[in-house]
């Protein structure tokens, strides 16, 4: 695979051309269609999620589906790109302060720091809690917020942690500010070094352990708050697409292994809620075929990919092989 991606570079004018209303009437009747409530729930995936969900919203706004939109979620990279978005931030705008983390030291690892901590450990010293601050991150993402909190969002917003207790209950943060929450959802156990608990009773893990996309909790309070209503559930989930291989280097071992639990626990509640009456589901996987989980210089790469296969698979033609989820 070439570093443009298969040509995905060579074709930025053609993918990124506007989209043609008429290729997706099919979509627009569903979300139109009374009957329906619309929920959108964006998954997590590191970079790649980043890039697929920005992509993904994109072509909501573009066929005005943002405007049926009742309710956002998120998981991790999902709550990065999906809460800006239900704050009132156009996706263009949040894509500009994702694709700005493409500089030296965005993943910001302290070095020294983990080398004096290694070398003390004989002697009693503790190792860090994680490898990356995230500073650089949550200031892209803080920019990007038009709203900070989740009261004063124009879209209902919920995005999923997971406790650090020990239990590993979930946690859907509905309430209080926005970029904590954020973090929380994205903290990657033993990668993302935890920020202050903000009040709560326990510290939190990336909600991607419970819940890589919102599918249960989003459904549970459909059910519970409207249930005169059928719930048409637009979502993102990414699985890495790279031809499979051993993982090398500590970082990829353990972030190839959480991943591989995190897809085990999603077939299992994707057979749950297909089971669910009430629900249309419309999960889509862009397929981004990128092994680089934390490499922004790759936003470009991922986004247009992700548009090409998403725009695609959305047409009238094709929406019927999407349609009840994969």
């Amino acid at each position: 695979m070439s570093e443009s991606g298969d040509g995905v570079l060579e074709r930025k004018d053609q993918i990124l051309a506007p989209l043609d209303p008429e290729r997706y009437t099919t979509l627009m009747r569903l979300v139109t269609d009374p009957k329906h409530r619309v929920v959108a729930s964006f998954g997590g995936g590191s970079v790649p999620g980043l890039c697929g969900n920005l992509a993904f919203g994109k072509i909501l706004e573009e066929l005005g589906i943002d405007t049926h939109v009742e309710e956002v979620w998120g998981t991790s990279a999902g709550a990065a790109i999906g809460g800006p978005w239900a704050s009132g931030t156009p996706m263009d705008r949040v894509y500009e302060s994702v694709a700005s983390l493409n500089r030296r030291g965005s993943v910001d690892v302290p070095w020294f720091r983990l080398a004096i901590a290694l070398l003390l450990k004989p002697f009693g010293h503790k190792l860090p809690n994680g490898l990356i601050r995230g500073e650089y991150f949550m200031r892209a993402i803080d920019d990007a917020l038009t709203a900070k909190t989740f009261e004063d969002c124009p879209k209902p917003f919920r995005c999923i942690a997971c406790t650090d207790d020990g239990v590993c209950m979930r946690k859907v943060f509905r309430r209080g500010p926005l970029l904590s929450a954020i973090f929380q959802s994205m903290s990657i156990p033993g990668i993302v070094i935890p920020r202050e608990r903000d009040g709560e009773d326990t510290g939190f893990y990336d909600g991607g352990l419970v819940e890589k996309t919102p599918l249960i909790s989003p459904i549970a309070e459909h059910n519970r708050r409207h249930p005169d209503k059928k719930l048409l559930l637009l979502g993102t989930h990414f699985g890495n697409e790279a031809k499979p291989s051993t993982a090398s280097g500590f970082l990829m071992r353990f972030l190839v292994s959480i991943n591989a639990l995190e897809n085990l626990a999603w077939e299992y509640q994707l057979r749950e809620v297909r089971e669910t009456p009430n629900v249309d589901l419309l999960i889509l996987n862009p397929r981004i075929d990128d092994p680089a989980l934390f490499d922004f210089s790759r936003v470009e790469r991922n986004y247009l990919r992700a548009r090409e296969v998403l725009s695609d698979t959305l047409q009238n033609a094709k929406l019927a092989l999407a349609f009840g989820a994969r």
